[in-house]
């Protein structure tokens, strides 16, 4: 029997994050910044972008330090090399600590949420959200993802709600009005779009695992349903490194 390719091998689900839209990228021995195209638990894959890049084997040791930064936040760990491409570089984790598989875990679980929801029938959903210029999903948690496109502007997204469960509350991001806000609830939504008392400013950390939601859901989505998911996932993206500096933020 011949041997299993290394996708093959996998254990962990692996999430791509180039969705036309700079999500994160990998800092290779504090010099090197090169796009990050996916990541799982066990490891991540970057994109060779520049000419310059096209040597990153021969300048690189085979396990580096890497700092990976995804929607702003970041950690350091080190990775070991296993796949070499003209246009990618594989690597694995080296988890000597705990530490990278933590940091992980805010961004994975909430993909995996995403990556699970299911279209609502509109039989079962209240007006406005049984309208065809809404798009509602649900999963498990519940996890409640609603967007309204606006058919008089080239079907661009000017609403959305991003419901999710967090220990014992529920967690929205919402855009409305061209802003993002954010609340927390003790109680479970009654339909996709409920809405509660917002925060004064919205909480990055809320914006940033309802982003992880969009992008889990686009690993699995209709190719109709992708152009709204992409807006809106880019909305979210501007808004948590818009008030950023280029160094890593590290949590």
């Amino acid at each position: 029997m011949a041997a299993p390719k290394l996708s093959e091998r996998r254990v962990s689900q692996r999430y791509t994050l180039n969705h036309d839209t700079y999500i994160g990228h990998v800092v290779m021995e504090k010099t090197i910044v090169v796009p990050l195209i996916d990541i799982s638990y066990g490891g991540f894959s970057v994109g060779i972008d520049r000419p310059e890049h096209a040597s990153l084997c021969e300048t690189l040791p085979k396990t580096s330090e890497v700092d990976l930064v995804i929607l702003g936040v970041g950690t350091t760990g080190r990775a070991v090399r296993v796949f070499e491409s003209k246009q990618r570089l594989g690597y694995a984790f080296c988890h000597d600590t705990a530490s990278v598989l933590i940091f992980l875990r805010r961004f994975i679980e909430f993909m995996r949420l995403g990556e699970h929801l299911n279209t609502l029938d509109r039989g079962l959903l209240k007006p406005p959200y049984d309208s065809t210029d809404w798009l509602c999903f649900r999963g498990d948690g519940p996890t409640d993802l609603v967007i309204h496109q606006n058919e008089t502007a080239g079907s661009s997204v000017d609403e959305s709600v991003i419901t999710f469960r967090e220990k014992d509350s529920y967690r929205t991001a919402e855009l409305r009005g061209g802003r993002l806000f954010t609340s927390v609830n003790s109680q479970a939504s009654g339909s996709p779009g409920d809405r509660s008392a917002h925060d004064p400013q919205a909480n990055d950390d809320i914006l940033r695992k309802a982003a992880c939601i969009v992008m889990g859901y686009l690993q699995a989505c209709e190719d109709a349903h992708q152009p709204a998911l992409r807006q809106l996932l880019s909305t979210l993206r501007k808004q948590l490194l818009s008030s950023l500096n280029p160094t890593i933020k590290t949590k």
